[in-house]
């Protein structure tokens, strides 16, 4: 599934009655760990960066992350937020 947008996935969520993860991402292993364990439990996910992120990576970096995060788990929706 393509990146979504935190609207559609918080309406979702709040039409169903569940709730949604959001995890700070650093790196492709932590991506890679949060992006399985959303599989294995056929879970939505919002992927974030701290600042300190932003300034290590850049936004463009970390974008190109979960997009390919997205690519790799077509079944799970993602945000990126």
């Amino acid at each position: 599934m393509a990146l979504i947008s935190l609207r559609q996935l918080l309406d979702h969520a709040a039409e169903r009655g569940y709730g949604v993860p959001a995890f700070n991402i650093n790196n492709m292993e932590q991506g890679l760990a949060i992006m399985k364990a959303a599989a294995k439990l056929d879970a939505p996910v919002i992927l974030q960066a701290s600042r300190g992120a932003r300034t290590y990576a850049g936004d463009p970096m970390l974008r190109a992350m979960v997009t390919a995060l997205a690519e790799m788990f077509p079944d799970i929706p993602v945000v990126l937020h």
